[in-house]
């Protein structure tokens, strides 16, 4: 039986990561100590790997250039089963990539160039393409008309994760049905500081427009579910893990993954505070922690996901 249909609409790059045993500091030159490894990503690309690795029916919306490179990021989404027809070809522009210095503790410095993903415009979101799907997924790597064009257009669940952190107007997220920020991205948004714990986080969530369900991620702390009918907020520990992949660690993906596998189980359930969705997030979030920041690494971390969930009470 085929998954839940899912549209992700966002951004597709190949990411140059570089080891190097600190990270620069504004204006220092520093050598890497390993040979660096290419890898396909961009946020968009990642979550459609991601929620295709769920088992969901996943239609990529996006732009490459008319590169080699673009069609190798073509071609990887395919072998993970994730439908490109709505990829289109930019001609005359280079395909968008990332250069990654990550340090021996995992903390990393990213460079992005947007390339192909700057043209993305609102008139390549066709509603026809988002017939049909049981949720939207959406990132901000993407021009934020765009954004907020596929928001207004689709008739199904939105799911926005608002990274890299922007202020979002009110008709944006208006259109929005669930939220997954972290408490960076939360505060940004509710124009307040990042909060320091659980009730502070929140109240915070709770301050953006009623109705909006919001599913914070906080890392190694797992996730607070906090849902928009004004019920107990829920935090998810993250179960104990270990690396399961060779080279640098990379914390980025945890809302891609999470965000994914909220959108499955929007398709799944009534709402973002439906038990389901809280135990995929939690998993997938604190696994993707462990991971590089890559499609290979979001897809495979998804194979990790039999071991019990601890959920604290509501509250």
């Amino acid at each position: 039986m085929s998954g839940p249909r899912l549209a992700v609409i966002g951004s597709l790059n190949a990411d140059l990561t570089l080891i190097v045993g600190r990270l620069p500091g504004p204006g220092e030159t520093v050598l890497s100590s390993a040979p660096g490894t290419v890898g396909f990503g961009g946020k968009g690309g990642n979550q459609a790997a991601a929620a295709a690795a769920f088992g969901a029916d996943v239609t990529m919306i996006g732009r490459v250039g008319d590169d080699d490179v673009g069609e190798q990021i073509r071609a990887d989404l395919v072998s993970r089963g994730v439908d490109v027809s709505r990829v289109r070809v930019t001609p005359g522009a280079r395909s968008g990539g990332a250069t990654i210095a990550v340090d021996p503790a995992g903390e990393n410095l990213i460079l992005v160039d947007p390339g192909a993903n700057g043209a993305l415009v609102p008139g390549d979101i066709d509603p026809d393409a988002l017939d049909g799907a049981g949720a939207v997924l959406l990132q901000l790597e993407i021009p934020l008309a765009t954004v907020a064009a596929a928001a207004s257009k689709a008739s199904a669940p939105v799911v926005l994760n608002p990274a890299p952190a922007a202020p979002l107007g009110p008709d944006l997220l208006a259109d929005v049905d669930v939220l997954v920020p972290n408490r960076t991205e939360l505060a940004l948004l509710a124009g307040a500081a990042p909060p320091s714990g659980l009730a502070a986080t929140a109240a915070l969530a709770r301050k953006l427009r009623g109705g909006l369900d919001v599913v914070v991620t906080l890392g190694a702390d797992g996730a607070l579910v906090v849902p928009g009918s004004g019920g107990p907020a829920a935090h998810i520990a993250a179960p104990a893990i270990t690396a399961v992949a060779a080279g640098p660690l990379r914390r980025s993906t945890s809302g891609l993954t999470s965000a994914a596998a909220v959108t499955c189980g929007v398709n799944e359930s009534s709402g973002a505070a439906g038990a389901s969705i809280r135990r995929r997030r939690s998993a997938a979030a604190s696994r993707a922690a462990a991971q590089p920041a890559t499609q290979a690494a979001a897809s495979h971390e998804i194979r990790f996901m039999s071991s019990p969930i601890r959920e604290a009470s509501p509250f």
